[in-house]
């Protein structure tokens, strides 16, 4: 996965280079002027995750753990990767309403481990363990947010959140249906973005036990239920019409085990162009001074290409 992330960031870069703005193109100069001020109008309602742009979203995470579980597996660091896919999808409801779609697919790849002696209590012994990655699908959640204030500086929406438990296997995903509410507020000035996303899942119903391959064979485990908070908070100063130089990490906090992970980040983002398609991209990297000391995020890259895709002409119209 560090190989992936490499690439992926390379990437990037090989982008910025390569997909400018067509303003190194011979042509008057009142073209180039107005292709500079779309491609900025473009860039400023991208800034606004409740404009009427509909886009795809691509993120990938890469995150190296640590902890007390991992020194005792003679590690240093285990490494989880996921792509999120993300297709935002806003749509008119009212002269003064207006209701985005996201759904998030993570595409999860853990180094999971095999071989545990789970016998002996809450804190297993290990015993022979092997590690293993597992590659698929995770659980998907799907949000929804209502907004009567979505134009700049401050835009804010409210709406339900719901995980369904759709991972291909056991160690990708909660097991559970989950569910719970979801609120945004974000204010967007001539120099900074600042704000925050947040979201909450209750679990009320799905498998209860879980199947873990041990030193002993196959048992089963119980799952635990899902109580989380989800808060990304955004904080971006801009550099200029197209780059922002700042970072949008995700804290969380499990209710259930009294766990938090806290990052502190930093990174760009910045608009180019494939052909005639606009293209926002980025970089960020995460650190966790606060985190779990059994197994916690110690650090973590992320990595994101936005496409803007032809929004259809019904979403810009009132429905009702």
């Amino acid at each position: 996965m560090k190989r992936i992330s490499i690439c992926l960031l390379a990437a990037l870069f090989a982008v910025s280079t390569t997909a400018e703005p067509e303003q190194a193109e011979s042509g008057p100069p009142e073209d180039l002027a107005a292709a500079a001020a779309e491609q900025a109008a473009v860039a400023e309602a991208l800034n606004n995750p409740l404009s009427s742009l509909w886009i795809m979203f691509i993120q990938n995470d890469t995150t190296w753990y640590k902890g007390d579980l991992v020194d005792s597996l003679g590690k240093s660091n285990l490494i989880q990767n996921t792509t999120l896919i993300q297709p935002v999808m806003p749509f008119q409801l009212t002269e003064n309403w207006k209701a985005i779609f996201r759904p998030v697919i993570p595409i999860n790849s853990f180094e999971s481990v095999d071989n545990v002696d789970v016998t002996t209590g809450t804190v297993p012994d290990f015993t022979g363990t092997d590690f293993d990655r597992e590659t698929g699908l995770g659980d998907i959640v799907l949000w929804a947010a209502l907004s009567n204030s979505y134009k700049p500086p401050f835009v804010w929406g409210f709406g339900p959140t719901v995980m369904l438990p759709t991972a291909t296997d056991d160690r990708l995903g909660t097991g559970k249906y989950s569910a719970g509410p979801m609120a945004l507020g974000i204010n967007i000035t001539d120099n900074w973005i600042l704000g925050g996303v947040g979201q909450h899942w209750w679990s009320f119903a799905g498998d209860d036990t879980n199947k873990v391959d041990t030193s002993l064979g196959e048992v089963k485990v119980d799952r635990s239920d899902v109580n989380l908070t989800d808060l990304q908070y955004i904080v971006r100063y801009r550099y200029s019409a197209l780059t922002n130089i700042g970072a949008a990490p995700n804290i969380q906090y499990n209710w259930e085990n009294d766990e938090l992970s806290l990052p502190i980040g930093i990174g760009f983002d910045t608009m180019g162009k494939i052909g005639r398609l606009p293209v926002k991209f980025g970089a960020e990297v995460h650190y966790y001074p606060v985190q779990d000391d059994d197994f916690g995020p110690e650090w973590r890259l992320r990595l994101y290409f936005v496409p803007v895709l032809p929004s259809p002409g019904w979403s810009k119209r009132a429905l009702f």
